[in-house]
């Protein structure tokens, strides 16, 4: 079809029509070069943008968190994207207001300080130490530079500081804690009879007339959803690899090109002692910080301990706990008179006096890895791997494309497509609109397209569907089902059953609310229940969260406004199988700190305060955000 239109696009009607598709193009085109409708904003504080691409971010950095700390209980519908972005926006400038009034208030985090925060996070380390290419892999993934994520934990740690300073003076009264033991721990003793509904079911009479009206009054018993079944293809490059052929010519030529990523950097072992010296000191204040400097490392030279001198005399709060250790440091993360010093020095040397916007350093590097030249052969299997890793992901955007035209030219059909690339046509089970698939069908956006006018409707092939980093998938109908109601002859067994069941629950009712009658009359619970011949269970001291127990009648014993000194409460309720139980309250016992042992009674106090430094944080919280400019703009979908 393009070749046609080629061929017959010949003459002056074709430029001119050239000429003016050009025209948007080309302003288009200046109009990003300018920045003009670049980046779209979600919310703009204080005259700060918080970005489309920020918060697509930060939700997908909450939906992994999710994902990790759940495990196999996670769910991709456990929020819909749209509510999700709307809560990580508000959480983002909450965030930013934060950070913008720490700033008003002179709170400060260190480069020392971020960067030995940054060290200690597991995710940068290889066996216990820092690793720089862990580092760095992460930190791209996550698309920022590593100067845009140490700001970010920069200004998370200062809004630590923030926080810290609300929540850690927090405290309760003896007397709140005490109330809130009363309640949260308080018992009651209950008896309670279990009148069942099984016995009143063999009673109830089937009569066809009432059955029809049953059903016609409880027809959303008896719906059913609308459900497809899909058929589908999956593209992930983490299985492209197997495509590609591999031979020592390709394999050594990317070895060449990217050698610098099989060679090990060069890393130094270090420690320092950090006289400090703020900014603006006057002279005199900078002199005795240099003559002390001085005097350390004459120490030092002269056989003292490096590692002693640095716990009693370092100010770098970070490192002078374990005297001085820094870790393995690589080019790139001190600042540049400390690292030219250091990377100066060979194994075992000390460095004279540094001067740096912190202060005076005296610089050990007690060992040196890396820096070593990798011959191919040695690396060979891993060159292997990076290149299949490269070529698939190279591989992938071209197969990717391929699919998405595939699929729409031949939009009847996926078999074109699985043809082309080689790939397997799936069949998932039915799904409904709520349905939760797992794998590559789990992604809310596969079951939108599967529902959608275009695929349900019209019978065409989806759009291409990323459903992760280089994983995509396409959908087509395989079955359809609409939604409806399941006839009456249809499921005459079931529209029975729950006849039965609702009869004889009612039933059971009845003869409860009796008995609540008489009991109000001063009847005993314990002669009713050996009159009628209920299962009874006399005084049950009964917790909050108390096992063992109907949760039904757990629930409503505590619902029960307490009874008088001496007197009784009775309370009915129907539990989840029909049967109803009649509930007597004869005594409310409070919870009691004193009784609790010293371990629990501290860890409720710890509770407590916990949710009152909550509590006082979200008030400043927002208390700050009503003196913040906050403007709200639309999310993108």
């Amino acid at each position: 079809m393009l070749q046609a239109i080629r061929d017959k696009a010949q003459g002056w009607i074709a430029w001119a029509i050239v000429i003016l598709i050009s025209i948007p193009f080309a302003l288009w085109g200046i109009q990003e070069y300018l920045g003009v409708g670049g980046e779209r904003d979600v919310a703009i504080v204080d005259g700060e943008e918080i970005t489309q691409r920020m918060l697509d971010l930060r939700a997908r950095d909450f939906r992994e968190s999710l994902r990790l700390s759940l495990g196999d209980n996670y769910r991709a519908d456990m929020f819909e994207d749209g509510e999700l972005k709307e809560q990580v926006r508000e959480a983002m400038i909450s965030e930013l207001v934060l950070v913008n009034h720490a700033r008003d208030w002179n709170l400060r985090t260190s480069d020392a300080q971020t960067r030995a925060y940054i060290a200690s996070i597991p995710a940068f380390q290889r066996d216990g130490q820092f690793d720089q290419q862990a580092y760095e892999i992460a930190v791209r993934n996550r698309g920022l530079s590593r100067a845009a994520f140490e700001e970010s934990v920069r200004q998370e740690m200062t809004v630590d500081q923030l926080r810290s300073g609300i929540t850690d003076t927090a405290f309760v009264t003896d007397i709140a804690v005490q109330t809130q033991v009363r309640l949260g721990e308080q018992q009651r003793m209950i008896s309670y009879a279990r009148i069942p509904a099984a016995p009143y079911r063999e009673k109830v009479v089937v009569d066809p007339e009432a059955l029809r009206a049953f059903y016609d009054a409880n027809l959303e018993r008896y719906r059913t959803p609308e459900r497809v079944k899909l058929d589908y293809l999956v593209l992930d490059a983490a299985t492209l690899g197997g495509f590609i052929e591999v031979d020592d010519e390709a394999l050594r030529d990317y070895f060449e090109s990217h050698r610098s990523e099989f060679v090990a950097r060069q890393e130094r072992a270090m420690r320092h002692i950090l006289v400090s010296v703020s900014a603006g000191a006057d002279e005199a204040t900078q002199q005795s910080a240099e003559d002390k400097a001085a005097a350390l490392l004459e120490r030092i030279r002269g056989g003292e301990d490096f590692a002693a001198l640095a716990q009693e005399n370092s100010d770098d709060p970070g490192s002078a706990a374990s005297g001085g250790d820094l870790g393995w440091v690589e080019r790139g993360l001190m600042v540049a008179p400390f690292e030219e010093a250091a990377f100066a020095l060979e194994k075992g040397e000390v460095s004279e006096l540094v001067r740096t916007d912190f202060g005076y350093h005296i610089i050990e590097v007690t060992d040196i890895r890396g820096g070593k030249e990798a011959d191919f052969e040695s690396v060979r299997d891993q060159v292997d791997a990076a290149y299949r890793k490269f070529e698939s992901e190279s591989l992938y955007f071209d197969y990717a494309e391929r699919m998405a035209e595939s699929a729409y030219e031949n939009s009847a059909s996926l078999t074109p497509a699985a043809e082309a690339l080689g790939l397997t046509i799936q069949t998932s089970g039915w799904l409904t609109r709520d349905s939760v698939p797992v794998g590559v069908l789990g992604a809310p956006r596969v079951v939108a397209a599967a529902f959608s006018d275009d695929v349900l409707v019209e019978g065409h092939n989806s759009e291409l569907v990323e459903v992760g980093a280089q994983q995509a998938v396409v959908v087509r109908i395989a079955e359809h089902e609409p939604e409806g109601v399941r006839a009456f002859d249809d499921n005459l067994a079931m529209i029975e059953a729950d006849f039965k069941k609702d009869k004889a629950s009612a039933a059971a009712a009845e003869a409860g609310t009796g008995a609540l009658n008489k009991l109000a009359d001063g009847a005993y619970l314990d002669q009713l229940a050996s009159d009628a011949g209920w299962a009874l269970e006399k005084d049950q001291l009964l917790g909050r969260a108390q096992a063992g127990v109907p949760a039904e009648v757990v629930a409503k014993a505590f619902a029960v406004k307490p009874p008088a000194t001496g007197a009784k409460a009775h309370a009915g309720v129907v539990s989840a199988e029909g049967d109803y139980f009649v509930i007597e309250i004869s005594e409310v016992r409070g919870g009691d700190l004193g009784a609790l042992a010293d371990a629990a009674g501290e860890v409720l106090r710890r509770q407590a305060g916990q949710q009152l430094a909550s509590a006082q944080m979200r008030k400043l919280t927002d208390s700050l955000r009503e003196r913040t400019s906050v403007k709200l703009l639309p999310i993108p979908e």
